[in-house]
């Protein structure tokens, strides 16, 4: 089983290159946004992490049919380090 890095609340991250091309996001603002983890919970092996998301430096409030406080919920094996985005790439 492929192992996912533990993130702490702090990592600055961005979706992974996996998931956008699994989602074909190849075009758009998803590929450029870039995020700040808030808060980590446990989810099995992997962990829900809780992102405020930015843009350009501009913080964008991401859409949520559950919550209402404008942040970013995502499963750590979508997500990589932003210090590591060239080398996740290929």
């Amino acid at each position: 089983m492929k192992r996912h890095k533990n993130y702490t609340p702090g990592d600055k991250v961005a979706y992974s290159a996996a998931f956008l091309r699994s989602t074909s996001q190849y075009t758009g603002d998803v590929p450029f946004l870039r995020g700040e983890i808030v808060a980590v919970e446990p989810l099995g092996e992997r962990q829900l992490c809780t992102i405020q998301w930015s843009l350009d430096g501009k913080p964008v409030r991401m859409p949520s049919q559950y919550h209402d406080d404008g942040l970013g919920r995502v499963i750590s094996p979508n997500l990589t380090l932003v210090s590591r985005l060239a080398l996740d790439a290929a």
